[in-house]
């Protein structure tokens, strides 16, 4: 699950903020993941010749479903709390060209850096099927390679004030040239974000299938209202979109889809519950997310304001998050 991003000025990066911010779902189905998953977990915080070993004990299916959630989790890194977005939004707003040497100033990296890596350990995993991704987990690795390798000497520069040695001379002259990365960093998470959803939507199709096949429809619909979510999520793709009345009425029945789903789902829990095995709690607070991201989407509706729309992505990030916790 993912949305795509949008490269913006700085005079719109309140959408920046608002479409950069929808998690992926890093499980390989909710509540039946089974080894894939478990293989994810060790691979993801695995570093060079143990990456290989752990993804070599998994079948081809399984080896590229660790490497997609591999993929995932560092993308929901890039694009979550200091990271990509956030640490470019900052840099604009520090705006150099205008400061002066006297003024207290810093520069971060966020945790772009920590993003990278996790990109890079996922690009060290085995998985053929993946190759469009890989390719262009290679671009996006190689740009925010170049983009940390500058913010991080910045920040020696600016924390060890050297700025106030040179008039800030170093900052003003490497100002246009960090933009770029910026720019270029940002142009390729776009990319990446678009194949990763490709991905992502094979799988989750598969998914449906196989938990629909076995019998399991609490999982099913589970999994299906997150995807219905995620198209309404994924039909808002710029400031403009949320004015548009056609995307309201493509997202009205989507919404009235989604409902139908997490009334079957609140159903199948509620049977469930008082047997054995007991059912996962998180499908219940997934669903509960679900059905207060319908409530933000309504809202939106009303309201066509960038702040809605964030509301809206939060609610969808909050069922994410919990439906990540369905155990396997």
């Amino acid at each position: 699950m993912h949305s795509k991003t949008k490269t913006r000025t700085h005079s719109q990066t309140l959408w920046i903020a608002a479409a950069t911010t929808c998690a992926v779902l890093a499980l390989s189905a909710c509540g039946k993941a089974g080894d894939a998953a478990s293989s994810v977990s060790a691979a993801a915080s695995a570093v060079g010749d143990k990456v290989k070993s752990a993804a070599s004990n998994v079948d081809t299916g399984q080896a590229t479903s660790a490497k997609l959630n591999g993929y995932t989790q560092g993308y929901n890194k890039l694009i979550g709390t200091f990271g990509l977005p956030e640490t470019h939004e900052r840099y604009l707003k520090l705006n150099i060209p205008k400061r002066k040497a006297t003024e207290n100033l810093s520069i971060s990296a966020g945790w772009v850096d920590i993003s990278l890596e996790q990109l890079k350990k996922a690009r060290a995993l085995p998985a053929s099927e993946l190759g469009a991704l890989d390719q262009s987990a290679d671009v996006l690795i190689g740009d925010l390679g170049k983009l940390v390798t500058q913010l991080k000497a910045l920040e020696v520069y600016y924390s060890s004030k050297a700025y106030q040695e040179d008039d800030l001379a170093k900052g003003k002259a490497q100002d246009a040239e960090v933009r770029t990365a910026f720019d270029k960093s940002t142009a390729s998470m776009k990319s990446f974000s678009a194949v990763l959803g490709t991905e992502e939507k094979k799988r989750s199709a598969a998914m449906l299938a196989k938990l629909k096949a076995s019998g399991d429809m609490l999982g099913y619909n589970t999994k299906l209202g997150l995807q219905q979510a995620e198209e309404v999520v994924s039909l808002f793709d710029s400031e403009s979109d949320i004015r548009d009345p056609a995307k309201y009425q493509a997202a009205d029945a989507i919404v009235a889809s989604l409902d139908k789903t997490l009334a079957e789902q609140r159903e199948l829990y509620a049977t469930a519950k008082d047997k054995e095995p007991r059912p996962d709690s998180a499908h219940e607070s997934t669903g509960s997310s679900l059905v207060s991201f319908i409530g933000t989407y309504r809202t939106m509706k009303q309201a066509k304001t960038a702040k809605s729309f964030n509301d809206m992505v939060k609610k969808y990030n909050d069922a994410v998050t919990s439906a990540n916790r369905l155990r396997g």
